[in-house]
């Protein structure tokens, strides 16, 4: 009711609208918005279980500023983006065409809309200024995300990166992410520069991906896209699990996890690669 009917509203609105991925990373942070700050309220909550020290690193006025910042853009990216990406090349013939009619679309959009009604049970750490913000926040990426341009001559005059070049970036990238999340709170460095630094990583990401001659990007490189954004965070339940003694969560299993997920990404490529020969 969540994670699959965001993603698919956030893919069916793009492509009516005819835009491309910076529309579905900006959805994708609304997406992530409504859930962290609307639903869950992990944005407002001094008491979340997986805040650790960003529990008071980055708290004002009621809200976790780097806690938020950084769920927005994990959930546009990881949670929205990456499954949107992964599915299209798996199912290549059908990237480009609707998958719901306007009707069904409705539906999945009451559906989605529906996840709010379980926010109670997550508690009620939002006031009414933190709930209006959201909202707004929401309406304002959205907004943005079908004004914002559609390059549709590519990039002429750029090269596009080796596939070795954009899973470096995407892993740089998610690096810098995780080390705003939890390597630059730890070294008391003023809050307000974290916050920045993180503001300012979809910019970043976004202008090294140009730079890559993104809109010339055949499948494989896509799927370098990928597995680069994805090798972090692999990494990350890897050493989750191997920490499970010092956790107040329970990661066992996520060993496991990572290592089948990294062999559907395996074979992903290995269907790639089949359809290039085969076409």
């Amino acid at each position: 009711m969540l994670y699959g009917t965001g993603a698919v509203i956030i893919r069916e609105t793009a492509r009516r609208w005819e835009k491309g991925w910076v529309s579905i990373l900006l959805m994708g942070m609304a997406y992530g918005i409504f859930e962290e700050g609307i639903m869950v309220r992990s944005f407002f909550d001094p008491d979340w279980q997986d805040l650790g020290q960003l529990a008071f690193y980055g708290r004002w006025i009621g809200i976790n500023w780097i806690w938020s910042i950084a769920l927005t853009i994990f959930h546009a990216v990881v949670s929205i983006s990456i499954p949107i990406a992964i599915t299209e090349l798996l199912f290549s013939e059908k990237k480009d065409a609707l998958w719901l009619s306007k009707k069904e679309l409705i539906i999945f959009i009451i559906i989605f809309i529906i996840n709010a009604l379980l926010g109670p049970f997550f508690g009620m750490k939002i006031t009414t200024a933190g709930m209006l913000a959201s909202i707004l926040s929401i309406a304002g990426l959205v907004f943005l995300a079908y004004k914002w341009p559609v390059n549709t001559e590519g990039n002429k005059f750029v090269r596009v990166a080796p596939q070795g070049k954009i899973v470096f970036v995407g892993s740089l990238l998610m690096v810098g992410l995780i080390a705003g999340m939890w390597i630059l709170p730890s070294l008391s460095i003023p809050w307000i520069i974290t916050f920045v630094f993180l503001c300012g990583l979809p910019w970043i990401g976004i202008r090294w991906y140009r730079r890559l001659g993104a809109n010339q990007w055949t499948e494989k490189q896509q799927w370098a896209c990928v597995i680069g954004l994805l090798i972090p965070w692999l990494l990350v339940d890897v050493f989750s699990e191997l920490d499970n003694a010092n956790r107040p969560d329970d990661t066992s299993g996520m060993i496991l996890a990572a290592l089948l997920f990294f062999t559907l990404l395996v074979i992903l490529r290995i269907m790639i690669h089949r359809r290039k020969e085969n076409s």
